[in-house]
């Protein structure tokens, strides 16, 4: 059985994410492990030398937070039960600490395959990971995490696309999505944009086709010199479900969904990210 963590501070943004984890979880066969994690304020000693008050007040902001926790746990199987999920196996770990720390002992300690988390730039969320973005967090962690836009609302998993200078290192990723579309019988869609005619692109898609070999992997070619344009219409036209990138891709995307482009269309704000760790060097 896989293992997926989904972090939350049960917001509606978290919350709405949570929808996508129990879909890929039921979808690979997967269990949930649900974080909560806060943190204690720092409180100045000069408190008259009383620490009992200290340690009361501590007391209270742990006991306020396990019991919005203690709460909200019927919550979310109650929102699996109204989607048919509730046979998808939760664990839910209450955590004092910073979050990213959490994160990190829990994916070694518990082998933790996927991390499915809700981003909106202004979340309270991010914020606790690592202050305005989540490419920090990103960044921490090798294995895949999926990033939910707030907007996101789960229709299906049937198409994952990738972005690709058909460069051999990129293979090794594809390889990884490929496993991940195979076990939910989804297909992966490679989009390569040529910014001027190359006539030797021809051969190279045949041998990329002939080295992947199946039948749910396509490869589209697209002539345009506005790179950003080109995955904007790749993901409107080509119905992608969930847009692949791996790490070395991140501040192309970051510019790419801050562009005024993005703007013009809709599509690709409901369309989560699958992040995957950088292949390691042989």
């Amino acid at each position: 059985m896989k293992k997926i963590l989904f972090p939350t501070d049960f917001s509606t943004t978290a919350s709405n994410a949570f929808v996508y984890a129990l879909h890929l979880a039921k979808s690979i066969n997967a269990e949930i492990f649900v974080l909560h994690s806060y943190e204690m304020p720092i409180i100045s000693t000069t408190s008259g030398g009383q620490p009992e008050l200290i340690q009361g007040v501590y007391e209270s902001i742990e006991l306020n937070n396990f019991e919005r926790y203690k709460n909200e746990g019927p919550i979310l199987r109650k929102v699996a039960a109204e989607y048919g999920l509730e046979d998808v196996k939760l664990t839910f770990i209450f955590e004092e600490g910073l979050l990213l720390m959490n994160m990190k002992r829990i994916i070694k300690d518990e082998a933790i395959d996927f991390v499915v988390m809700g981003t909106n730039g202004n979340h309270s969320l991010e914020k606790k990971l690592l202050g305005s973005n989540t490419v920090n967090v990103i960044n921490s962690i090798d294995i895949p995490i999926l990033s939910v836009p707030a907007k996101a609302k789960f229709r299906s998993l049937f198409s994952f696309g990738f972005a690709t200078m058909l460069n051999e290192s990129d293979k090794v990723g594809i390889d990884r999505i490929i496993r991940i579309a195979t076990a939910i019988n989804a297909e992966v869609k490679l989009l390569h944009v040529l910014r001027k005619e190359n006539r030797e692109i021809v051969d190279v898609i045949k041998k990329w086709k002939e080295y992947f070999n199946n039948d749910k992997v396509k490869i589209y070619t697209v002539l345009n010199p506005n790179l950003e344009e080109s995955v904007f219409y790749f993901i409107d036209e080509h119905l992608i479900d969930v847009m692949c990138i791996v790490k070395r891709q991140l501040n192309f995307f970051e510019r790419l969904f801050t562009s005024s482009l993005s703007k013009q269309l809709s599509y690709h704000s409901d369309v989560p990210v699958l992040i995957l760790p950088q292949p390691k060097q042989v």
